[in-house]
């Protein structure tokens, strides 16, 4: 019943968010959804709600990454592939090791590996923050682009980090080659794994499609279903990035989807709509 509270709580926050942002709008509506959520934090100091990691990933950044891959306009991520890379790896590993020496400065007893692991986590921009704010705030395209590619892909570098930080925490042991191979596979793997998971729905589609079976509801559910199947798959089979898995096949679907899929409008306007609610939920619920 805790559980089920919340989670109305959060929806009637949300509502409220919105609505306030209407009468209000030079205030982002994030900053209000977090104002909210500090709200609530005060007011039910003796409730908590625990949530793995992995869960996190798999519920909330797997569906908003898969859609913004979905939507990413593709000649700027390509024109944009050095500044994005550099972005999102060696910018985040210099952002770790710097930040972590700055923390050890400050707070000498921390120890440097632990100031690692915070660094790390600090070091990816957030993509949900990043579309959050964007939507209120005029940033020149080219900017706004750089940041939302190099935020669809720098968690691998940042993930990678804390758990080598967090492992060095542990055993005392630290080894950068290993720490390059292990995100090498993670980043490769994860991208191959999406692109080939996204050939395999969309031609499991297609087979349906030829097979009769264009129920406008079952597609929808498939498309919604699909970054969650794909996400758990890399993560938990392959042992390599879902993040980068489900930023692949939204990029894919999206191509293929305009070469290859004949989708009917009252499918296309039923996942949208459903889109649009998920992912309505899930930015506010996250801030």
């Amino acid at each position: 019943m805790n559980l089920l509270m919340t989670v109305l709580l959060l929806l009637l926050c949300l509502l409220i968010s919105n609505i306030i942002s209407h009468y209000i709008p030079f205030i982002p509506t994030a900053l209000t959804q977090i104002a909210f959520g500090v709200i609530l934090a005060l007011l039910f100091r003796n409730f908590t709600l625990k949530i793995e990691t992995e869960w996190f990933l798999l519920l909330f950044v797997a569906p908003l990454l898969y859609n913004d891959g979905r939507y990413f306009p593709r000649e700027e991520l390509w024109n944009l592939r050095g500044p994005i890379l550099g972005n999102a790896i060696v910018l985040v590993l210099i952002t770790t090791i710097g930040g972590g020496y700055f923390i050890h400065w400050m707070i000498p007893t921390i120890p440097l590996a632990a100031a690692f692991a915070l660094a790390a986590i600090l070091s990816p921009t957030d993509p949900v923050a990043v579309n959050g704010i964007a939507k209120r705030i005029h940033i020149p395209d080219k900017v706004l682009n750089l940041v939302r590619g190099e935020s669809l892909i720098n968690d691998a570098s940042g993930l990678v980090a804390f758990n080598y930080a967090v492992a060095a925490v542990v055993t005392g042991y630290f080894s950068l080659n290993r720490a390059v191979i292990d995100f090498s596979y993670m980043f490769v793997i994860g991208a191959i794994a999406g692109l080939v998971l996204g050939i395999i729905i969309t031609w499991i589609r297609f087979l349906l499609r030829k097979q009769g079976i264009n129920d406008v509801t079952f597609h929808s559910l498939l498309q919604v279903m699909t970054p969650f199947v794909i996400f758990i798959i890399a993560e938990e089979l392959l042992h390599a990035s879902g993040v980068i898995a489900v930023v692949a096949a939204g990029i894919f679907h999206s191509i293929a989807g305009e070469k290859t899929e004949v989708i009917l409008a009252e499918e296309q306007i039923l996942t949208e709509n459903i889109w649009s609610l998920v992912l309505f939920v899930l930015n506010g619920v996250v801030f």
